[in-house]
């Protein structure tokens, strides 16, 4: 039974150390930071972000590569006097949980890419935007407010397969037998298998759209 949590309609190292992380900005309006994570099998790794897109790739190893380009609002906060230089990657850690934030994160627009290893888990919080890429063979949680989510999922086994929209159309591709929920504005579509793997994507307002590599 596929949980709800849509948005309202209208709208330590055990496994894991920092290695580095750099940063430069292009212009007044914008900027540009990098880190760089090792984790390990073991590690959940989670990103919060407000506005903007997120481009997600598959990496080998045990690094998390983050590029993270800032862009500020010509009518917020940084235009009017604001410091965009003083934006940050903030990353927590919580036993084997990792987050990756923006910080301050007003006024501006997040454009992230990340590559990520397989890991234990890997989560997404977006308020407003765009999702998508390549995601390896790991649990996914994903929670978008208003946007698209596009993705396509590892080749493997999954337990389950599931995308829920308040106001959009959902899509899974290449799975085989899926179930499909349409009533009025809102859609569901889910995947039974016998894998291990979950993967849950939830929009607010969008589309949603998960592929399977053959």
């Amino acid at each position: 039974m596929m949980k709800h949590k849509i948005w309202p309609l209208t709208l330590g190292f055990i496994g894991l150390v920092t290695l580095s992380t750099a940063a430069f900005a292009a212009t007044d309006s914008e900027r540009t930071l990098t880190g760089s994570y090792i984790v390990s099998s073991d590690t959940e790794i989670h990103l919060d972000a407000t506005v903007g897109t997120v481009d997600i790739s598959v990496t080998d190893g045990e690094v998390v590569e983050v590029e993270l380009l800032v862009e500020s609002d010509e009518d917020g906060w940084f235009a009017s006097g604001g410091d965009i230089g003083k934006v940050l990657i903030k990353d927590e850690r919580n036993g084997n949980r990792l987050t990756l934030s923006a910080t301050p994160n007003e006024d501006m627009s997040q454009h992230w890419k990340i590559s990520v290893p397989k890991t234990q888990s890997l989560s997404i919080n977006l308020g407003v935007g765009e999702i998508k890429g390549e995601l390896p063979l790991t649990d996914v949680d994903v929670d978008l407010g208003v946007g698209d989510v596009s993705l396509n999922l590892a080749n493997g086994k999954y337990q389950s397969v599931e995308a829920s929209v308040g106001v959009g159309d959902t899509k899974l591709r290449n799975f085989g037998n899926t179930q499909e929920n349409r009533m009025v504005v809102t859609s569901e579509s889910s995947y039974q298998g016998n894998g291990s793997v979950s993967v849950q994507v939830e929009v607010g307002v969008g589309d949603v759209t998960l592929s399977k590599n053959n």
